[in-house]
């Protein structure tokens, strides 16, 4: 049997288009204002390209630089590791990074102690406020002995006594008490936003000013407000990480041994790469993203939705809920997860319960209140992606033939009628034959 070349030129073109779709998942823009900064973090890009990243390097001054074609985007994830660049190449600006996260895109972003303005305008869109050009954080409570002759810039962040300077999550930081100690250098900022929240942190003895000279003002940051990285999750599930450190990113510290000053524990590898891979893996949704599907509801007993309900009726509601573990969808299974049931307020709220299949349900009965109801669940945890269900159906009061024949609590009133009907009775006969 000959085939058609036609037939098969379709044939290929799904699978470039299948494979391409792939790709397209994992196709991340490194923007640098050195290119030697392929050498000096190339620890990290490896790690990134082992994981099924496909980087593309470019001076962000590139004049060939775009992030669209043809009304799509070229990539899925942007990292920003240009801290001291003045003006953007191509047809990117700062409006257009914002576009690129309000379409759902991620970005990461590290800053140094020369962040420019540019650089300082997207952090700012994103809820972060960087300190004052020229400062850095210093802490002469808690440095590294290598920087012991210098200004204390190199300062240890200690996961196992120090766990209020990482934020611990199940999702983001798994077992955050666990990492070796953190090296930083670099700048600190400040959040603003409410979606922002501080991943690391300076300790009691940090403070935010320019190395070498005596402090003039009180430092913009201080103590542990003084936030080193942070990240933002946006309504969108836009992930963003922001970090005032490239150096935290950089092989010297990844291979560096880590002894805090004044410490007489013995040397010990640096935590950074374990950090910054975890942190890279949640800004890139290799974890903490969920899915719903098979939403169903339906009347107790019943298997089909009806086009309307009825007050007081017992129905089911159902949702099957999944999360990625970077290599397939799992169950999802937590016990926190609520439907509300709703018509301008919440008439019903109350928690589904799931099985070990990742399967949510729960029965309750509908309030004798007749109207446009909402099924809605809305689940917003930090590390996880947002989950908002919403479906509407109409509930209506029962027609004139499906009340009750006789309501149970008007027993007292049928009660009065018939004894005043027996009343009348026996009165009437008294009345005309007595004489």
């Amino acid at each position: 049997m000959s085939i058609s070349p036609l037939y098969l030129v379709v044939i290929l073109l799904l699978g470039v288009l299948g494979s391409s779709e792939q790709v397209h998942k994992n196709r991340v823009l490194v923007l640098v204002d050195d290119l030697n900064i392929q050498n000096s973090h190339s620890i990290f890009f490896s790690q990134l390209k082992e994981r099924g990243y496909h980087l593309s390097f470019f001076m962000a001054d590139d004049p060939s630089l775009a992030l669209t074609e043809y009304g799509e985007y070229l990539y899925d994830h942007l990292i920003l590791f240009a801290p001291t660049v003045d003006e953007f190449g191509g047809i990117i600006d700062v409006h257009s990074i914002l576009d690129f996260i309000d379409d759902g895109h991620n970005v990461l972003l590290a800053a140094d102690f020369g962040v420019s303005d540019l650089i300082r305008e997207i952090a700012s869109e994103c809820g972060v406020q960087f300190d004052d050009e020229g400062t850095k954080v210093i802490d002469h409570l808690n440095f590294d002995v290598s920087d012991y002759d210098y200004g204390h810039e190199v300062i240890v962040i200690d996961p196992s006594s120090d766990k209020d300077q990482i934020f611990s999550n199940s999702v983001i930081i798994p077992q955050a008490s666990k990492l070796s100690p953190i090296l930083y250098q670099g700048i600190g900022h400040s959040l603003e936003g409410s979606l922002n929240v501080p991943i690391l942190t300076g300790s009691k003895s940090a403070y935010s000013a320019v190395s070498g000279k005596a402090l003039a003002d009180n430092p913009q940051v201080v103590g542990k407000k003084t936030v080193l990285a942070s990240i933002l999750q946006a309504r969108n599930n836009a992930r963003v990480a922001v970090a005032g450190s490239l150096a935290l990113f950089s092989d010297r510290f990844f291979n560096s041994k880590v002894q805090k000053y004044g410490s007489n524990a013995a040397p010990r590898p640096s935590g950074n790469l374990e950090f910054v891979k975890q942190l890279s893996s949640w800004v890139f949704k290799e974890v903490g993203v969920i899915r719903a599907s098979n939403l169903k509801h339906h009347i107790k007993g019943q298997s089909q939705a009806p086009a309307v309900y009825t007050v007081n009726q017992e129905i089911v509601f159902s949702v099957d809920i999944e999360q990625w573990n970077g290599k397939e969808w799992v169950p999802f299974v937590t016990n926190d997860v609520q439907l509300e049931f709703i018509m301008l307020d919440p008439y019903i709220r109350t928690f589904l319960k799931p099985d070990s299949k990742g399967h949510y349900s729960v029965e309750f009965k509908i309030p004798d209140v007749y109207g446009i109801f909402t099924f809605k669940v809305d689940y917003s945890q930090k590390g996880y992606t947002s989950l908002e269900l919403i479906e509407r159906v109409a509930v209506r009061p029962y027609r004139h033939n499906e009340y009750e024949r006789f309501i149970p609590t008007a027993f007292p009133y049928y009660a009065g009628i018939f004894s005043m009907m027996i009343g009348l009775f026996f009165f009437s006969t008294f009345f005309l034959y007595s004489k």
